[in-house]
């Protein structure tokens, strides 16, 4: 076979792998199922994908801004992407499309399948998570809350993170619910300070829980496991003195007790003494 039959082979075959190539990436198709997960700030976007062998670039913009990358996020074989530091603006609107590739073709060879996600606003849609707290017995009538402000994905021109006061600031405010452990019966307060001060019955345990809420939103976070004082917190509780009657009681019982024994025993020690036993001699 000649030189120009060879030529012709080879062009065919790099046609055809070129073809073949093209009919490869027709198969992909854009993934499904965008879903948003914005917690505190820190937001996720996931996928589900539809097409075998494939990678993912995934790209956002602001309503004013132009479309930005993640290194992280370019070309990428998971489905999912975290996009926090790419959305920063709480205020502004997001948008994110999902461009699908072969992962045997590098994206500037083709027009890949794009999936658009619903737009998101941090700040009206965000979960806002619970808030962590310490309890403390000031007296016995006074117990002290404080809550601890929970940190989020934004952050400060010098990187450090921002809480959720530093982001909603006057808006935001703390439900604290308190009640008489072991009953139903529950009281709760609005307070906009990090350090509340409950009054309670003394000698009662009591139980408490926090909860977040925004009032520009009229928007409630997570409720927070609750806490109860206990005795070793300087609340003492029925069952204490109860225990402590208790113990009085069976101690005084013993006194008594021992000091009857005793006397029964002086009191036949001296009768023996009074009435001696007589020797009779054989």
């Amino acid at each position: 076979m000649g030189y120009g039959a060879n030529a012709v082979i080879t062009l065919g075959f790099a046609i055809l792998c070129v073809h073949c190539g093209r009919a490869a990436e027709t198969l992909l198709q854009p993934v499904t199922n965008l879903e948003w997960i914005s917690f505190n700030f820190r937001t996720i976007l996931q996928w589900k994908t539809t097409s075998t062998g494939s990678a993912y670039t995934v790209r956002i913009r602001g309503i004013q801004t132009d479309w930005k990358r993640k290194p992280e996020c370019t070309h990428i074989e998971g489905t999912s992407c975290d996009l926090t530091s790419l959305m920063q603006n709480v205020t502004d609107k997001y948008l994110a499309e999902v461009l699908t590739y072969s992962v045997e073709f590098k994206e500037e060879d083709t027009e890949p399948p794009v999936a658009e996600s619903t737009p998101i606003q941090l700040l009206s849609q965000t979960d806002i998570g619970e808030a962590n707290f310490h309890i403390s017995q000031n007296s016995s009538r006074e117990v002290q809350i404080l809550i601890e402000d929970p940190v989020t994905g934004i952050r400060f021109s010098n990187n450090t993170p921002k809480t959720l006061r530093d982001i909603y600031g006057p808006n935001l405010q703390y439900k604290v619910t308190y009640w008489k452990d072991g009953t139903s019966g529950q009281r709760s307060e609005y307070t906009k300070n990090q350090m509340v001060q409950i009054k309670v019955d003394e000698g009662v345990n009591y139980c408490f829980s926090v909860q977040i809420k925004i009032l520009s939103l009229y928007r409630f976070g997570s409720k927070s496991q609750h806490k109860c004082t206990n005795g070793q917190n300087a609340v003492y509780g029925l069952g204490f003195y109860a225990l402590v009657i208790i113990g009085t009681v069976a101690v005084i019982s013993i006194i008594i007790g021992v000091t009857v024994c005793l006397c029964r025993r002086k009191a036949t020690h001296s009768s023996a003494e009074t009435n001696p036993l007589k020797v009779v001699s054989m």
